[in-house]
């Protein structure tokens, strides 16, 4: 974690179809009518701009709501082209590795960090701890050949992140992961399409779960907090909010 910003920076990464989206919109709903904070959200300004906003354009804006990968410059190559199945197509696990890390760099270089400098709040979904989990199982199942974590850790864009781990990484996870099956399968986003079977997912789990992840981030100075999104949307979103809201009272940034 950063010595030098000033904000506060959180984060959400898991299983896919354990509902991140559901938690990040209780997370932005909480901070927008109980703790009255302006939102500004990068997937609208990345679809009506085409580009990353400048720090002018967010100056009235107290908390932002981000996504890895982006929708613009790499992160649209990244969605469209080597995560898609829809070209039955597949690239090598370390180009996408390398097009993420470039995605993610330019991210923390334009947006996040000059952003957390000025005391802005961010709340995303997905970041570098998406690529030291994903990556490694993507190369090993697809490829036969397991993407070393050292090189990973070694990336730029990957470098960067874990430098500014964020202050608090909420984990939404399930028991049964051939659960999120049906839940994958009705919904219209398919932009993570080869990653979303019950195998690659299972193994996802355990490495989410496991303390050589968790103790990645704890050192860097993040707490880490696990998620029960098995019970229900309502439920997910409550703990997410009553997960932050501890965190906020335990930093005395809320009463």
């Amino acid at each position: 974690m950063a010595a030098d910003r000033l904000g506060l920076f959180v984060m959400v990464d898991g299983l896919d179809g354990a509902g991140k989206g559901v938690i990040l919109d209780g997370l932005r709903d909480y901070v927008m009518y109980v703790l009255k904070k302006n939102v500004f959200e990068l997937e609208k300004h990345w679809l009506n701009h085409g580009d990353h906003p400048e720090l002018s354009d967010m100056i009235a804006t107290d908390a932002i709501l981000s996504s890895e990968p982006t929708s613009v410059g790499i992160g649209k190559a990244i969605r469209d082209e080597l995560i898609s199945d829809s070209h039955n197509r597949k690239y090598p696990a370390a180009a996408v590795a390398q097009a993420y890390s470039l995605d993610r760099l330019i991210l923390y270089s334009r947006v996040s960090l000059p952003a957390l400098r000025v005391g802005k709040w961010i709340f995303q979904s997905r970041g570098v701890p998406t690529s030291l989990v994903y990556q490694p199982i993507q190369s090993d199942m697809m490829q036969g050949v397991k993407l070393p974590v050292d090189y990973l850790l070694n990336l730029e864009g990957n470098k960067l992140a874990l430098e500014n781990s964020p202050d608090l990484l909420i984990i939404p996870t399930v028991k049964d992961v051939a659960a999120l099956a049906k839940r994958l399968a009705m919904r219209s986003k398919k932009d993570h399409a080869i990653f979303e079977t019950t195998p690659f997912q299972e193994r996802v789990k355990a490495v989410y779960e496991s303390q050589w992840f968790r103790e990645l981030f704890e050192k860097r100075g993040t707490v880490v907090k696990y998620l029960d999104a098995g019970v229900s949307v309502e439920h997910s979103r409550s703990e997410a909010v009553r997960i932050l809201g501890e965190f906020l009272k335990s930093r005395g940034i809320a009463k």
